[in-house]
């Protein structure tokens, strides 16, 4: 991939070198993801050895802890082995609209709108508020959210 970078004529179509930029990007955040399961599971080979040895119940509850981890981070890589789509890898614009309901469509629209924005920054993506109309007693007529980062679509 370096050597594609380096060539002069790359940097001349600005789609080609958009999608081999977000591929590097996409391929050393896996590269990244995989590092760490691979140290977490040494971890735990490593603490293994040691509690066959001896009972230590502090390295029992961080062995513990670090086989909850690789759990999570194997979840983690199975959901996104399943979000393989063409467009799963990349970011969405979401609306929300309450047109029928009145207040308590709109009350509901505001909380999908907080929701929605929660669960984007704390999945690390970036989120940008397009558009907001407020209702007329509070909540929420219409809102557009940009959320950007990997796998934000899927």
């Amino acid at each position: 991939m370096n050597q594609l970078i380096f060539q002069p004529t790359f940097w001349n179509n600005s789609v080609t070198f958009y999608q081999t930029l977000q591929e590097i990007e996409s391929l050393n955040a896996t590269k990244k993801q995989y590092q760490r399961s691979h140290f977490i599971l040494y971890e735990i080979e490593a603490a293994l050895e040691l509690l066959e040895l001896s009972a230590d119940e502090e390295l029992l509850r961080e062995t513990q802890t670090n086989l909850t981890q690789l759990q999570q981070e194997l979840e983690t890589l199975e959901i996104q082995q399943l979000l393989s789509g063409i467009y799963d890898q990349k970011g969405a614009f979401l609306a929300i609209t309450a047109e029928v309901g009145g207040i308590d469509a709109q009350d509901w629209a505001a909380i999908l709108l907080r929701l929605y924005h929660r669960w984007a920054v704390n999945h690390n993506h970036k989120v940008y508020l397009v558009e907001e109309s407020e209702g007329d007693l509070g909540g929420v007529k219409h809102a557009t959210l940009e959320i950007t980062g990997r796998y934000a679509y899927g």
